[in-house]
């Protein structure tokens, strides 16, 4: 009982804090936005999506290549914080399958390590959703996202921010989505994970509207290039599958529902990601 007393107790008290710290930030005018005719670095942090594959198969190097292809006159560089498992936190009661937060308050976590390697960035491109959608409804995610764009406007000030939305799955090439306890209000155990990702995915488009972040809309890319037949975007089975054995799959749904970016999952992450950058500044 004593246990449950003061989580009641504290959960309340940490929205609180962030909401004031929100408001806070909110209310401070707002510098330039940074220049990037001449390039710049662009961080990226995030979850698992962002923290796939090995060596140049990674999503920095193929970024790096996507902007330098786009604006062969800059000089970007990119680096990579993203944590498989990772949410933006702090988080509320016990959690499973995932890492620890970005934030495991307003003044400890990952974040802060992130921000002393890396005190001086001119782009974040973030990617949360799949582990938050875990941990706390999509209100509470956008509300922890505000935080965090919060916080990077104060860190890096006039840097500038882009939200990657969530990878799509083909219903065709996937298994209905089971999670306990369900956080997205109306979603059914064994409905589509699109349906539970876009929960998520719509507070961050509505947060870049009316903040005037910019959004790298993989989702409906990916969507899109679904429905024009070009569906293959994920790795297959616990990500060691080979494409190859798909027609010995033909039937199992879960050879296909891994929602991890394979190589061209990947190039189409960072292609999304170049497009919304460089079609702004």
């Amino acid at each position: 009982m004593l246990i449950k007393a003061l989580f009641v107790l504290v959960v309340p008290a940490v929205l609180f804090a962030l909401a004031a710290y929100s408001a806070r930030a909110a209310e401070a005018p707002k510098p330039a936005a940074k220049d990037l005719s001449k390039g710049g670095t662009v961080l990226l942090i995030g979850d698992s999506i962002f923290d796939c594959h090995q060596g140049e198969q990674r999503l920095e190097f193929i970024l790096k290549a996507a902007l330098d292809k786009k604006a062969p006159e800059a000089k970007w560089t990119v680096f990579n914080e993203a944590r498989g498992g990772q949410y933006i936190g702090p988080k509320d009661g016990e959690t499973k399958h995932t890492v620890p937060p970005l934030f495991e308050d307003e003044t400890t976590g990952h974040y802060f390590k992130v921000l002393k390697k890396h005190p001086q960035v001119d782009v974040v491109a973030i990617n949360y959703a799949a582990n938050d959608g875990k941990v706390y409804a999509p209100e509470i995610f956008r509300k922890r996202l505000e935080f965090l764009c919060g916080k990077l406007e104060k860190d890096y000030p006039g840097c500038v921010i882009v939200f990657s939305t969530g990878m799509y799955l083909d219903p065709k090439h996937s298994a209905g989505y089971w999670i306990d306890p369900v956080r997205v209000p109306g979603f059914k155990n064994g409905g589509s994970r699109n349906e539970y990702l876009e929960g998520y995915n719509k507070e961050a488009r509505e947060l870049a509207a009316a903040k005037g972040y910019l959004v790298a809309d993989v989702h409906r890319r990916m969507k899109a290039e679904t429905e024009k037949g070009n569906w293959d975007f994920r790795v297959r089975g616990d990500g060691t599958g080979d494409p190859k054995d798909d027609d010995k799959h033909a039937n199992d749904m879960d050879w296909f529902s891994n929602v991890h970016p394979n190589d061209r999952g990947t190039a189409l992450i960072a292609e999304t990601i170049a497009a919304a950058l460089l079609a702004k500044h």
